[in-house]
């Protein structure tokens, strides 16, 4: 993985202090986005139009503006969003300003990412294992998927795009809706576009499924990041349409043929099946704007954790596929984002063979009535002392 040096240009949460907690094991310096969604009883699934003019939505704040996946390029495209929930859903909304709306795909269950697309990721029970994908574009056109575990992980696809008559799907009752200003730009090279908006309802109990989670209440913390597919355009001198034409912008060679990736918390590669770099949601009552961001307490010890992960992986790759059991093995296999806490109180496990495995418990010293507990699947579990 490439090393990251350049950390400390990201800012934290609104009104959010880390002082107490900025020992060298914190890793305040890449704490991701935080945002606090407040409970609302003016949100409906069936009420969707896209329109995020709603008092449901002024009247909360947009996330932090959506910057690229893995460089430090500014994206030439506004992407932003915001969140609600009631005792069944969560509520997104997200604002892509768009000069060149452009959607192709009708047919759900289509791998939506070949279109410019608005991405969803929940992680409800912090795990790495059976987070929640969703898709949309500016068609309305949706993909839903459930990973056991990341695809690096050896994780596979549920979905009814993979198994039409058993597989995992949030429909319904999830509901969500797009829409393009101005309408006529959709498609259409001689109309400009400000932008395309997406309005979804997330059902909470296909969110904790498979995760142990319980629904949540105010206080309660989730992961959950958000990507934005954006594909460079030309228009066909022959047709007058838009036709795919890749030249990324902010990718780490620019002008590549590939698509741009932005993100609202950095994942410092071009990966998001990565959930331990997702940002922070946390729940709050309904009093709208009365709650500030409370650091997750889970952050140091989740991070040594994944610290452990990444080396005993890169340890492995250099010794046949076998694990170690001693910290200071692994120290010259430390790397960013995650380097290792050598401060940490630390306990592993290894099993070697054919089918190698892990286990290690980490204690760091920034917040120590936290233990993480992470296997070598990256499933990932925190137990408060």
């Amino acid at each position: 993985m490439r090393a990251v040096r350049w950390l400390l240009w990201l800012s934290l949460a609104d009104g959010f202090v880390l002082t107490q907690h900025e020992g060298a094991c914190s890793y305040s310096e890449i704490y991701p986005q935080q945002y606090v969604a407040y409970k609302t009883s003016e949100l409906s699934p069936e009420k969707l139009t896209g329109d995020l003019t709603k008092k449901a939505w002024r009247e909360v704040a947009w996330t932090q503006d959506f910057v690229d996946i893995s460089t430090r390029t500014r994206p030439w495209l506004r992407t932003r969003a915001k969140m609600r929930w009631d005792d069944s859903f969560l509520y997104v909304a997200a604002e892509m300003e768009e000069p060149q709306p452009w959607a192709t795909l009708r047919e759900h269950d289509s791998i939506i990412y070949h279109d410019n697309d608005f991405e969803v990721f929940v992680d409800a029970n912090a795990t790495t294992h059976f987070y929640k994908e969703f898709e949309m574009n500016a068609f309305n056109t949706t993909w839903m998927l459930m990973m056991n575990k990341p695809y690096g992980d050896g994780g596979f696809e549920n979905s009814t795009r993979v198994d039409p008559k058993g597989g995992w799907t949030m429909e319904p009752p999830l509901r969500c809706a797009a829409q393009v200003l101005p309408e006529e730009a959709l498609n259409h090279p001689s109309t400009k576009g400000r932008h395309w908006t997406a309005e979804v309802a997330l059902p909470l109990a296909e969110l904790v499924q498979e995760t142990g989670a319980q629904l949540p209440k105010p206080g309660t913390f989730w992961r959950i990041g958000f990507s934005r597919v954006e594909w460079h355009l030309k228009v066909n001198s022959s047709t007058g349409a838009y036709e795919k034409s890749p030249s990324c912008q902010s990718c780490p060679t620019p002008g590549g043929p590939h698509e741009d990736n932005w993100v609202w918390s950095p994942q410092y590669e071009i990966a998001m099946h990565l959930p331990e770099r997702w940002g922070i949601l946390q729940f709050a009552d309904l009093n709208v704007n009365a709650t500030k961001s409370a650091y997750y307490l889970e952050w140091p010890s989740r991070s040594a954790a994944m610290a452990i992960y990444y080396a005993q992986h890169a340890y492995a790759s250099k010794h046949g596929g076998n694990f170690t059991a001693k910290l200071g093995d692994l120290l010259p296999f430390s790397s960013d984002p995650f380097p290792l806490c050598s401060e940490a109180e630390v306990n592993i496990t290894v099993s070697n063979g054919k089918s190698a495995f892990f286990e290690a418990s980490v204690r760091p010293p920034d917040v120590p009535q936290y233990t993480a507990t992470i296997r070598s699947d990256r499933f990932l579990t925190v137990a408060r002392q």
